[in-house]
């Protein structure tokens, strides 16, 4: 509310430099007398008469003068008494999300009278489709994107988070384009993001893995968004596009995480792992023959020496380290219980250790199949004891639950 107040505020500001400039400069003309009239003296004992004259504006502003059903006459108008166009541009956006408030509320699927008796809630967590109610909002936005474009030549999403002082994923990545060009590919990452996630339906959820075909369509759709930049960037966009934007590039990041990596390092990671991908990256591991699969491998292995040699033993280990997702787990979890830093390190640690000696009994022609086990046993009791006294038994806990403790207990 306190923003529509200040934007109306700019609004009526201009309108009364409109209506002022107009008034009558300077006191009102006195009267003429008539021809036959004679001065009069004043009679000091009477007071004089006082005359109050009343001025007409004839350029008196209504509200109504301004609106019209016509969205551009009512911008034209509003340019004409000096409205600033960011202020037209909220008041549009305001407009059109009063306008189109109905269909998001219809999408929701909720009863317009509500009643005391009614399961409305528990309803329509069976009754309406979470993924169509989200299509149907999605449609609406791009329609409100779409119009907000025309009239006043500006991007919806932008002009929103700029309201709310955010910027999302795409807008804090793209800043090395003219603002033009930075929609356009926005709107074109946002396509294709809805194309692959309708491909993905329910996997999103985490409720099945994807299908061959699946994967298949997926990888095309891909192809064609990568033509697609490619067409719209220049070269050297393009290349700005691959270091922020690339699967290569966010693999490499994932990898990075809790390293304070330098830029020659992630240089060095990114070749390599871009030349690898520019070959194997399309490929589907699943769908290749026993030999196919064979170079594959092998091409990553020789990738990953690249890596390690350009990095250094240490340093590559922190790589790996960070490509595990459970050693990101453990940072958030250490972060949620207010614990020191390294102890997610230092739980990671532990976990290297335990898969070294796990594999060492598996792979022991000396020691029988109960040997094992009870060696595998009293590894997996020492683990969860070592990592319990490490993180404490609320971590510990909120650990196990997290589904990424399973090494513990291998």
């Amino acid at each position: 509310m306190l923003l529509l107040s200040i934007l109306n505020l700019g609004v009526v500001m201009a309108v009364l430099v409109y209506v002022f400039r107009g008034a009558p400069a300077g006191p009102a003309p006195v009267p003429a007398l008539a021809a036959d009239a004679r001065p009069v003296a004043p009679d000091v004992a009477t007071p004089a008469a006082v005359v109050t004259n009343v001025v007409a504006l004839t350029n008196e502003f209504r509200w109504a003068q301004l609106e019209s059903e016509d969205y551009k006459t009512y911008i034209t108008r509003l340019r004409s008494v000096g409205c600033p166009e960011e202020t037209i541009r909220d008041i549009i956006i305001a407009d059109l999300d009063k306008l189109l408030a109905p269909e998001i509320a219809t999408a929701l699927g909720r009863r317009k009278d509500l009643r005391y008796w009614h399961s409305e809630e528990e309803e329509m967590l069976n009754d309406v489709d979470p993924r169509e109610t989200f299509r149907h909002q999605q449609a609406v936005e791009k329609r409100k994107q779409e119009i907000l474009r025309e009239l006043v030549g500006v991007d919806l999403a932008r002009e929103r988070m700029k309201s709310s002082g955010k910027e999302d994923y795409y807008e804090r990545r793209m800043k090395f384009l003219p603002d033009e060009r930075r929609t356009q590919l926005r709107e074109l990452l946002s396509r294709y993001d809805d194309l692959e996630g309708r491909v993905q339906g329910d996997t999103a959820g985490g409720f099945k893995t994807l299908s061959a075909p699946q994967r298949a369509h997926l990888r095309i759709l891909r192809e064609q968004r990568e033509e697609e930049v490619a067409k719209l960037l220049s070269p050297d966009e393009k290349k700005q596009f691959d270091l922020w934007l690339s699967p290569t590039a966010n693999e490499v990041r994932h990898g990075l995480y809790g390293m304070n990596a330098s830029e020659p390092e992630f240089q060095a990671i990114y070749d390599a792992r871009r030349e690898f991908d520019e070959k194997w990256g399309g490929r589907d591991p699943d769908l290749l023959d026993a030999e196919t699969r064979e170079r594959m491998e092998a091409a990553r292995g020789d990738m990953e020496g690249e890596i390690e040699l350009k990095l250094g033993p240490e340093r590559y280990a922190q790589y790996l380290r960070g490509r595990d997702d459970d050693f990101h787990v453990l940072n958030g979890l250490v972060t949620r219980h207010q614990l020191p830093r390294e102890k997610a390190a230092e739980v990671h640690g532990y976990k290297l250790v335990a898969q070294s000696y796990r594999e060492q009994i598996r792979t022991n022609r000396e020691l029988t199949p109960q040997q094992k086990q009870e060696a595998l046993k009293a590894l997996a009791e020492e683990a969860r004891k070592t990592v319990l006294g490490t993180l404490g038994a609320r971590a510990f806990a909120d650990f196990e639950r997290s589904g990424h403790g399973g090494w513990l207990g291998e």
